[in-house]
């Protein structure tokens, strides 16, 4: 069971990733070595997956974002495990989810152009055997973007 403690070490950490041990005891009131003591723990529970750093996708000169969404012709075991595995492969895949509804998948994949992005299409995506059709909507802008989850309030 997380406390308050917990949830704002998560918390924290989410903020800021590269917060050092010393500047976390201290903003949750603890000393260093318990600190790390709870942090090492909600690592090992899982709570703390990863620790990674945002780029900046239009530094990188990844201008477009797509929402893919798409239905597969076949939906045996083996074509749901190709199609996902083949998805894999490709690292301008930055999401995948699998839906309910009319669409089987939605993807959100980054590119460079319009171009880049049909290339990726006709090359990548479509080679995959199980796609049957696929509908593209193209981000016009970023109005929200979050990576911290919503913690129970504290």
């Amino acid at each position: 069971m997380l406390d308050n403690i917990d949830l704002k070490l998560l918390d924290l950490i989410q903020q800021n990733a590269r917060i050092s041990i010393v500047d976390l005891a201290d903003r949750v009131n603890l000393t260093t070595t318990p600190c790390a003591r709870r942090v090492q723990i909600l690592e090992n529970e899982g709570y703390i997956t990863n620790y990674v750093g945002l780029l900046d996708p239009k530094k990188l000169g990844l201008s477009v974002s797509a929402f893919v969404e798409l239905r597969l012709n076949r939906e045996s075991f083996d074509e749901i495990a190709e199609f996902e595995a083949g998805l894999q492969k490709y690292p301008q895949v930055m999401e995948c989810y699998a839906l309910s509804g009319s669409h089987d998948y939605l993807l959100r994949v980054v590119a460079e152009d319009l171009e880049a992005y049909h290339k990726f299409l006709r090359e990548k995506l479509l080679s995959i055997r199980a796609v049957d059709n696929v509908q593209t909507s193209f981000a016009l802008g970023r109005v929200i973007y979050r990576t911290a989850l919503p913690l129970p309030e504290q």
